[in-house]
Parts: C-alpha cells; sequence; structure tokens
C-alpha cells in the first residue's frame, strides 16, 4: 500500500489509480496518511516545518489553498527549470540571468518549506555567481531537477489525499 501511495506519474491510467485508490478511508485515515507522508518527508530532509505551516493557512484562506498552490509550485517551479535549461543552452551563458532565475525557484521552494529544493537550487545559484562552467552548471542543475522529480511524486500523493479530505468535508456541508 505505501508503494501504491508514492506512485504518482502523469499517464491517465495512474491518475485513475491514484484517484481511486483512497476511496473507503475515513477522513481521519486520510489525514493520517497524509500526515504520515509529510512526517516522512521531513525525516527525510525533504521539506521543514514550513510545510506544515502553508498547510495549515487552509484554515484562514479556505479548504482549496493547499490543494490549488501544490500544482501552482509544481508547474512554476518546471517552467523555471526549463527556463535555467534554455540558459545554460545558449553559446554565451549569462550569467545575471541564471542566478535570477535560481533564486525565483529557489524562493518558491523555501516559501513551501521544501529545503531540499530551496539548497539545491542554491547550489546552482552559487555556481552561477562564481561564473563556474557550462559542465559544473550542469551539474548543478540536473541535481536541483532529481531533488524536484523526488519531491514533485511525493507532493502528487499529497494532493491526491489533500483532495480526499476536501471531498470527505465539503460532503459533509
Amino acid at each position: 500500500m505505501n508503494e501504491t501511495l508514492t506512485a504518482v506519474g502523469n499517464s491517465q491510467k495512474q491518475t485513475t489509480k491514484r484517484s481511486t485508490m483512497f476511496i473507503g478511508f475515513s477522513r481521519e485515515d486520510l489525514e493520517n496518511q497524509l500526515l504520515d507522508i509529510v512526517g516522512s518527508m521531513e525525516q527525510e530532509g525533504m521539506i521543514d516545518f514550513h510545510f506544515r505551516m502553508v498547510r495549515g493557512m487552509k484554515e484562514t484562506n479556505g479548504p482549496f489553498f493547499f490543494a490549488s498552490l501544490l500544482p501552482t509550485f509544481c508547474r512554476d517551479s518546471t517552467e523555471t527549470l526549463r527556463e535555467l535549461t534554455a540558459a545554460l543552452g545558449q553559446t554565451v551563458l549569462n550569467y545575471h540571468d541564471l542566478v535570477e532565475l535560481s533564486i525565483k525557484i529557489r524562493g518558491s521552494a523555501s516559501c513551501i518549506g521544501a529545503c531540499r529544493m530551496a539548497d539545491a537550487c542554491n547550489e546552482v545559484q552559487r555556481a552561477a555567481e562564481r561564473g563556474e562552467d557550462k559542465e559544473s552548471l550542469l551539474t548543478a542543475l540536473n541535481a536541483a531537477k532529481q531533488v524536484f522529480s523526488a519531491l514533485q511524486e511525493k507532493l502528487g500523493t499529497l494532493l491526491q489525499l489533500e483532495k480526499r479530505i476536501i471531498s470527505h468535508d465539503t460532503a459533509g456541508r
């Protein structure tokens, strides 16, 4: 079951699997599963206390706040990583742009408590600030992409749980 909870992909088959794997669970069960995943992400050093704070903001910003924030973060991060990749593909590197893009994605990651991703993006930023060669920058960027990929997988699972929790909450009204 734990492997099923962490298996998140982009195909329609996997999406259908995710959307049905939590059916039959009580709201409390879903909440506990979500908190268990968050706890394991904290233990792994993937996220910090800010993540729980951001999730708690749904109490004041509405039940859909967290569920809408996660896809926005993933979409924006994917785009910024694409921009960084494109910038590194140029013949002449624009170190200023690389630093700015790294700061952008690091800030987004920090804001939601994705500390490992923020640290990885900080390494890209520092390499660009030092004017390192393209190979060193690509190594740092690829490390950031790997961290993001692992984070995105976990966030996909959390999003499905959060949506089921919202369904429980709104069905009871």
